[in-house]
């Protein structure tokens, strides 16, 4: 049976649908979450788009409100445990995903994760690049084209989480977006792309190339005041863009302790593996090979010199993966 087949034959007697992203989502998240939402109702199969956090770039509220987007916090809707959830690009019990009322009945993610034995529906492909890659596949197998608003965001999704194809790219991927080349907005995927910071970011880049720390191939940077994740993770690509750098740490402080993100270029220092070995004990994390992130619960626990000694003997090989 193909995939979505499978996946529509699992909701289609359900009563409440709602399509949950991993907390604070990004441009892949949100566009995955758009795109099923819309395939979805071409079998009249109604849902909605919930999320926990916050939306934390301009660039992707921009999306969502150019592409109307209908995706609203989680606590604006009054779930209840009769209520069924789809989480997309994320898996149930990670800790990135805050759990909810309802029956986590399906999971769609690209991330590396288990398959529960308590899913009725589990696609998980951590070999693409993006997740709106997997969404897209949905519609190729039904041979239905995405409208122009929903190609326009499954396209910006893929382009943002392959880092412009530079990092866990697919040649599914790539072709994916060869597909929905002809259908999306193009400039308005371009703007998006080109304008992912603001000008008062640039207070963080200052502060960045002030007290970062380099040690050989490793670089670390802890922003005491905070940074939202997603700057955190452009300033870890901008670190990592330096021909001497292999292996970046950054950490910042955030209402939910210490949020980490994690780069490495190295194939025997697989980020998602570094993530656990620098959190040991203290917190947790996870990603994939070339990128990840992380978060230690308790601000307490967090020791910034640790955190720098493991990441030197992780880059030297001091600390096995």
């Amino acid at each position: 049976m193909q995939k979505i087949k499978k996946l529509i034959k699992t909701l289609k007697n359900k009563k409440r649908i709602f399509i949950q992203t991993h907390n604070y989502p990004d441009h892949d998240a949100v566009a995955s979450a758009f795109a099923l939402q819309y395939l979805l109702k071409s079998f009249k199969i109604e849902s909605n788009i919930i999320f926990h956090g916050d939306i934390l770039r301009d660039s992707l509220q921009k999306m969502i409100d150019r592409l109307n987007i209908p995706i609203l916090p989680h606590y604006k809707y009054e779930l209840n445990d009769e209520d069924t959830i789809v989480i997309v690009d994320a898996n149930k019990k990670n800790k990135n995903v805050t759990a909810l009322k309802g029956n986590v009945a399906a999971v769609i993610d690209h991330h590396p994760g288990i398959e529960h034995e308590d899913l009725e529906f589990c696609d998980i492909r951590s070999d693409y690049g993006a997740c709106a890659t997997i969404i897209f596949s949905y519609f190729a197998e039904l041979r239905l084209e995405p409208g122009r608003e929903v190609a326009t965001a499954l396209h910006t999704g893929i382009v943002f989480d392959t880092h412009q194809f530079s990092r866990n790219v697919n040649p599914i991927d790539m072709e994916t977006v060869a597909m929905l080349y002809n259908v999306s907005d193009i400039a308005l995927v371009n703007s998006l792309v080109r304008n992912s910071i603001k000008l008062d970011d640039f207070k963080q880049y200052q502060y960045l190339l002030d007290k970062l720390r380099v040690k050989g191939c490793f670089a670390y940077c802890h922003f005491p005041d905070g940074c939202n994740k997603d700057l955190l993770a452009i300033l870890a690509d901008y670190v990592l863009s330096a021909e001497e750098i292999e292996f970046v740490v950054l950490s910042a402080q955030s209402i939910e302790g210490i949020s980490f993100c994690v780069r490495s270029k190295i194939p025997e220092i697989p980020a998602n593996t570094a993530v656990q070995k620098l959190l040991a004990g203290v917190g947790s994390g996870g990603g994939h090979i070339d990128m990840a992130g992380g978060r230690i619960p308790s601000a307490k626990d967090f020791d910034q010199e640790n955190i720098f000694r493991t990441g030197i003997a992780i880059a030297n090989g001091r600390i096995k993966l």
